[in-house]
């Protein structure tokens, strides 16, 4: 009975072992999580304004099932719905109202005086009990998930849980970590490092980051801005950002900064820790540059093979090299590759099997929409955008519509062992296959959507 495999809320569920996650049969998965997802929809329902509103537009109640529930998803569109001009003008108070139309903790009293930066703003919320996560911004414009306390613990759990699956010993192991990004920030990736990564290496001195200091949200921003300005030709607005990047000392050319740290840091990994069982997460694309030129230098096998590479994000744009994984195990001398995929909406990451399946935790519900909006069947193999709702969000609305294309399979095993639907790897995104700005273009639902994100963004002062 699933009740007995998994008696208690969702946030418990975390701290059962992998092989118990991947455990049960379609059916009882599934009423499980209806049941779970009905739960939250009612307790969050009247409390977190926006989705008020939404389930107002759409007409929604209470969940009847998975496609009542695939129509009041988020859109992602809406974590970054709020005017520029609160940033650009320092209207932290304003950002702050925006925010606290997304969550159940009231940040109405929380005081923003003195705030004049994103970084600033985000300290000031964490203080306030809140966890924060924003977006990399890729767009142009930071998006903000307004997690809390509250749901940090399932979160540590969750990804304890995420790295089980490949460390089945994670709690009693420590390994020196590699990291070959900033040390801490508040974008999730970041997030997540900050936190286990110390904690995975045993002590902070084998915790080692490409850059000592912390990513900076403001720094983020402006980075994305600039590049999208360069891009525009917009010449006016790349002057002004570089202005203010030469101000905090920064150079634009980061990536020529980069390249040359980046050399530096893995010549100082291979060099030191060459024969060792190590820990290292990176971007695909980095990870591969280094091993083609480690290879091309006659290096070879630099690592223990039971070694935990983890990578995911794809090539971004980037030409895919096909033998890529071999090339990696080839230089770093591991067994496996491992990979990961997921997003800053969701709390935890899918883990792939060895056969290059990502299955999906039994707290994170996947939900296939056609390109005309209409939710497709939980049943058999279905491709489309990809839906979430995150069981484990307790003061936020944990549904969101992506824009990511998936293939899922809903029924059997992918032949690892494991149950529960899993996602094939050929995640792509709909603005590189559109060749543009991604649009939801869901027929059924953009008029609500549309007075929705107007919703979000209302009470905007007079001129902004």
């Amino acid at each position: 009975m699933t009740t007995s495999t998994f008696p208690g809320a969702p946030e418990t569920w975390t701290r059962l072992s992998t092989q118990t996650l991947f455990s049960l049969s379609k059916s009882e998965l599934e009423e499980l999580q209806l049941s779970w997802a009905k739960h939250r929809f009612a307790d969050l329902r009247e409390r977190i304004p926006a989705l008020k509103s939404l389930a107002d537009k759409q007409g929604v109640n209470e969940i009847a099932d998975f496609d009542t529930l695939a129509a009041i998803l988020f859109t992602h569109q809406v974590y970054k719905n709020y005017p520029f001009a609160f940033i650009e003008n320092k209207q932290f108070a304003e950002l702050t109202r925006w925010l606290n139309k997304l969550t159940t903790h009231d940040l109405s009293t929380v005081n923003m005086q003195g705030v004049n930066t994103i970084d600033e703003w985000l300290s000031r919320l964490d203080e306030a009990g809140m966890f924060v996560f924003h977006s990399t911004g890729t767009s142009g414009k930071l998006s903000f998930f307004p997690r809390s306390q509250t749901e940090k613990k399932a979160w540590v759990d969750g990804t304890y849980a995420f790295l089980e699956a490949f460390v089945p010993d994670i709690h009693n192991t420590h390994l020196p970590v590699f990291w070959p990004a900033y040390r801490s920030g508040r974008q999730a990736g970041m997030r997540l490092i900050s936190y286990f990564g110390p904690t995975l290496a045993g002590n902070k001195a084998e915790y080692h980051s490409l850059f000592n200091a912390p990513m900076s949200a403001d720094f983020m921003s402006l980075a994305m801005r600039y590049k999208h300005a360069r891009e525009r030709g917009d010449l006016k607005t790349t002057d002004t950002i570089k202005a203010i990047f030469q101000t905090k000392g920064e150079i634009v050319t980061l990536s020529a900064r980069k390249a040359g740290l980046m050399k530096k840091f893995f010549g100082r990994m291979v060099n030191d820790y060459r024969g060792r069982r190590v820990f290292l997460m990176a971007q695909a694309t980095d990870l591969l540059e280094v091993a083609q030129n480690g290879l091309q230098a006659g290096q070879s096998h630099v690592f223990a093979s039971d070694s935990i590479l983890l990578t995911g994000g794809g090539f971004k744009g980037q030409k895919e090299v096909t033998d890529w994984q071999e090339i990696l195990k080839n230089f770093y001398g591991v067994d496996q590759v491992f990979m990961s995929y997921g997003m800053t909406e969701l709390n935890t990451y899918n883990p792939a099997c060895p056969n290059g399946g990502y299955h999906v935790f039994p707290w994170n519900i996947p939900l296939v929409v056609s390109n005309d909006g209409e939710p497709l069947p939980r049943t058999g193999i279905q491709t489309g955008r990809a839906g979430y709702f995150d069981l484990l969000a307790q003061t936020y609305w944990g549904g969101i519509l992506t824009g990511d294309r998936v293939t899922v399979h809903y029924d059997g095993e992918c032949g690892c062992g494991w149950q529960g639907p899993w996602i094939e790897d050929n995640v792509q995104r709909f603005a590189e296959l559109m060749g543009g700005e991604d649009i939801i273009s869901c027929a059924g639902v953009q008029t609500a959507y549309s007075d929705f994100m107007e919703y979000v963004a209302a009470d905007v002062p007079e001129g902004e």
